[in-house]
């Protein structure tokens, strides 16, 4: 009877084992389904979230930066986009006339396509490019319906990209979200009008203001556009000086600094008087440099073409009178 009674418990124990067994791969097989099913609903959401009829700017900026990072030589190997997935990654956008695009902003080869008339830049607000795998810049136009973007080569693709060709290409690869994010912290900055060309290199008047500050007087020019009190101009008007452009912080005349390039020559006229000295019979002073040598000292490394390029994007027109 104890044998029997033994035989009873075991098969009694391994039903109850068997029956746990399976209510526990029945839970996670429903588990694995619900997860699955929140997952494809919340892609459902992000790809209705980016359709190429009803693309904002901001949305279309993420969208060609993701999508020429995927199609760059090496994209199988290094993710370049990557630093779209950074918590609160934003980026800024410009507009630029095409003929009015500052020095290292846009291409190199001013080889547009027919019809286009601006210029978009689209840069990441963090991220790191030390090791060459992260791409968090890039330059477009659009003509209709179809995206030219930057070619790798300082010019711009002669084939273009439809938008519904890109959507369809991220929602594929499963990217919309990372497009989506990028896109929310967006901001856009319509530069068009407010720049001009000095020369055909695309310095602009900003730049070259910059540069010459840093050159004659850095930590004034710094502190003034710190303080938001640095502006420029593009034609003084008054005496010997009277052709030149000029930043000045608008104090008196010893706070102007006016240049006016010719070729690759820049002149710099300053008022620089004495300690002692009355500032009316303070004589103007006169150097002379080359665009060549500022850009040397000053604007070689990305470090320090972002520097002048921040400088230069806070400097203030000065209200002509």
């Amino acid at each position: 009877m104890r044998k029997i009674a033994l035989i009873l418990m075991l098969s009694l124990t391994m039903l109850v084992g068997v029956a746990c067994g399976r209510t526990s791969s029945s839970t996670n097989r429903s588990a694995s389904k619900m997860t699955s099913s929140l997952s494809s609903t919340q892609q459902t959401r992000d790809d209705t979230g980016l359709n190429a009829e009803r693309l904002t700017p901001e949305q279309t900026a993420a969208l060609v930066l993701y999508y020429r990072d995927a199609h760059m030589p090496g994209a199988n190997d290094y993710d370049y986009s990557a630093d779209m997935e950074n918590n609160d990654q934003g980026a800024t956008v410009k507009i630029y006339d095409k003929k009015a695009v500052p020095r290292g902003e846009g291409p190199s080869t001013k080889t547009y396509p027919q019809g286009a008339t601006v210029l978009y830049t689209i840069k990441l607000n963090s991220g790191s490019n030390e090791d060459g795998t992260h791409l968090n810049s890039t330059y477009y136009t659009v003509i209709g319906n179809k995206v030219y973007y930057a070619n790798g080569s300082d010019g711009i693709r002669k084939t273009g990209v439809t938008l519904n060709e890109m959507v369809t290409y991220v929602k594929v690869h499963g990217e919309v979200n990372r497009v989506l994010k990028v896109a929310k912290n967006t901001k856009i900055v319509d530069m068009r009008g407010k720049v001009t060309i000095t020369d055909k290199d695309g310095l602009t008047t900003q730049q070259l203001g910059t540069l010459v500050g840093l050159l004659k007087s850095p930590d004034w020019f710094k502190n003034g556009v710190q303080n938001g009190d640095m502006y420029y101009g593009t034609h003084y008007g008054y005496g010997e000086v009277s052709d030149y452009q000029y930043v000045t912080t608008k104090d008196k005349l010893a706070s102007y600094i006016w240049f006016k390039r010719k070729g690759n020559d820049v002149t710099i006229k300053m008022i620089e008087p004495d300690k002692n000295q009355n500032m009316a019979k303070a004589p103007m002073t006169t150097i002379h440099t080359t665009v060549t040598t500022l850009i040397n000292d000053y604007y070689i490394s990305e470090d320090q073409q972002d520097e002048v390029n921040t400088y230069a994007d806070q400097l203030k027109a000065e209200p002509q009178n």
